[in-house]
Order: structure tokens, then sequence, then C-alpha cells
């Protein structure tokens, strides 16, 4: 099969003028373009985004990360070639956030490089194939353009963690996960059932994940034969549970605990996990059974059931004792809390002795 030929563009922006972004732009033979470089065979996202920001740019390792890729473009005909270019050849743009760190090192970068908005460049340059770029990004692209990230997001960390980390043994280090996770409101899942993300790897009988206060808990209930084994880090973390056929408010029993402690829930126990402190570091590992290796969302044959959600459609759905269970004020106090943004939660009511 030939080799399809190839140019890298990096889509670096920046917040200007209320919801306006830049674009950082390089002259090239006396014209200004999106950053580039020519993809070799066999080339891999990383590798070609080391060789703009790192090489043509000079920004240090770790302070750049491939956010988008959008659709492959076929080249202008007329437009400029890099050397080893023939026939036809395709513009590849990528969206690239940075760090503050990066960005300040630009400030003080080559004049070569400036700041345009997507107007100017598209006035300032003739190069037909940056034009045909800002073609598409102001159609096809444009509402993926106006999403996209400024600074590392949550998945590009994690991406870039699991492309140094891709072989039989896989180092999480303290500094990486809270790092990550700082950066998101979710679980940084590293192990999943059914991967969804570039960074998952299959759970082999059990998921594993890191998770702090920004990551919503619920109330919920897993089938046989899940087990889930909870570990506290950092912060301290509330456990309420009871069995799921138990009737009555004083069924449900609480613990809170502290770094280092651990907690293993068997299923068909109702529990809730919440943290009573602002800043949290837990793990979670669930062992489960072939069954519940499906997906989630029906009891005892595919994951966990919470105690009531809607369904993206809307719908809602109710645990099958949904109304028969009654849940102590001091433990309600606490799922209304948490119902809230992570940034508008009552702390100081959270974590009254209970």
């Amino acid at each position: 099969m030939a080799d399809m030929q190839m140019v890298f563009y990096a889509l670096i922006q920046r917040g200007f003028g209320g919801d306006g972004r830049q674009f950082l732009v390089r002259r090239i033979h006396g014209s200004f373009t999106f950053p580039p470089t020519k993809m070799e065979q066999g080339d891999e996202l990383y590798l070609a985004l080391d060789r703009i920001m790192a090489g043509d740019l000079g920004l240090p390792y770790k302070s750049f990360y491939p956010e988008m890729e959008f659709s492959v473009i076929e080249s202008a005909l007329d437009g400029p070639k890099y050397e080893g270019l023939s026939g036809k050849w395709y513009l590849y743009p990528v969206v690239v956030s940075l760090t503050e760190k990066a960005r300040s090192f630009l400030d003080k970068s080559s004049p070569d490089l400036e700041w345009m908005t997507m107007e100017e460049l598209d006035a300032a340059t003739q190069e037909p194939n940056t034009k045909a770029i800002i073609r598409f990004l102001l159609n096809v692209g444009a509402e993926q353009l106006a999403k996209s990230s400024l600074i590392p997001s949550m998945d590009a960390l994690a991406c870039y963690w699991a492309r140094f980390n891709d072989g039989g043994v896989r180092i999480a280090r303290g500094e990486t996960i809270e790092k990550i996770l700082d950066t998101g409101d979710r679980a940084f899942n590293l192990r999943v059932a059914d991967p969804y993300l570039p960074y998952h790897k299959q759970g082999l009988g059990f998921t594993w994940s890191f998770f702090t206060p920004k990551d919503k808990q619920d109330l919920h209930v897993h089938g046989m034969p899940a087990v889930e084994i909870y570990g506290v880090l950092k912060g301290r973390l509330q456990l309420w549970w009871k069995p799921m056929n138990a009737r009555g408010v004083k069924t449900w029993k609480n613990k809170t605990l502290e770094a280092g402690d651990w907690a293993e829930v068997e299923p068909l126990n109702c529990h809730l996990a919440a943290w009573l402190t602002p800043e949290g570091l837990g793990t979670v590992i669930k062992a489960a059974g072939t069954g519940e290796l499906a997906g989630v969302g029906r009891l005892g044959v595919s994951g966990k059931t919470v105690c009531k959600q809607k369904n993206p459609d809307g719908n809602e759905l109710k645990c099958s004792n949904y109304g028969h269970c009654q849940i102590p004020p001091v433990m309600q106090k606490l799922m209304d809390e948490y119902k809230k943004v992570f940034e508008e939660r009552d702390w100081d009511v959270m974590d009254e002795e209970r």
C-alpha cells in the first residue's frame, strides 16, 4: 500500500476579547500559516507534535498536548510542497493545548510567530493550503473548535500518560494521578469493562479507577457477584450502606474512612461513598463476574443500579426497591450537598460530627 503523504498543522489557541480566539501562526517563506511538519512513514501523533513544539518552537516537553484531531483535508494543487511530497497529499489539523509555562515561553519567542484571529489570518495569507484549512474550520469544524480546550484537558493528560505507559507494566505515579484528576471533574479510570476512552485498558474481571471529591458519587447497588473495594489515600470519606432488601431508616450504617483505610462492599448492598473534605484522593477496585462485563445498567446482569436517575432520553430509572426505603436525615443532607457542583458545596455541613 502506498504511503499517504501528509502535513500536520498545530492549531494553538488563546482567548482574546471575550469569546474571541486567536491562533498561533508562523511566517514561513514570507507567508503566515499554522505551525506545520511533514509526517513520515509510520509517524505517530506525539512524535510529529514534538517536532513542531519542541523542535521548531523550542517549548519544553510536557507543556503541550494534542486535544482534538480533525478529518484530513486534501491539499490545494497550487500550494507549496514540502521536499519529498508529490502528487496527492493531505492536510492534518490538530488542536493543541498549552500549559501556562508554555504560553509564557511563547511570549518571549521568535519574531516569526504571531497571534491572529481566523479572519486576520485569512486576510494576511495567500497560501492555498492555509486557506483550505481556514475554510474547513469555519464550516465543518466550527462547532468542534469552539468547544476545544485552551489548556490541557483531563483526557489529554491521561492519553499522554497512556502513550508512555503502554507496555506490560504501567506506572501511575501519585503526582501524575493528582495532576490528571485536578484537571477534570470525574474519575480517572485505568481499567473498565468496556473501554470507551483511548487511555483505558480492558478490566479483565475487574475495574480500577482513582477519584476525588470532584467526581460526583451516587447511591447505588451492585448485583451478584460484584465486590467493590474503596481505598482512601487522602482526606476523609464517609461510607453509608444497608442490605438492599432491608427495610427501615435504622437499617442504614455508616463509617468514616481516613487516609490509609479501606472498605469492601459486598454485592446487593446499597451504598453511598461521599467525601467529607474538599481535598481527597481515593481508589476503587471492582471485581466482577463475567455477566457484569457486558456493560452497566441492569442489576445482576451488567453493572450497577442507581437508586433513582434519568436516562439521556429523559426517562427515569429506579431501583426495584425504590419507594420502599427511607433515607436517614443526616445521610439525606449529605446527598443534597453532594448533588451540587463541587464549588457550591457547604463542606462545613458535610463534615459535621455524625
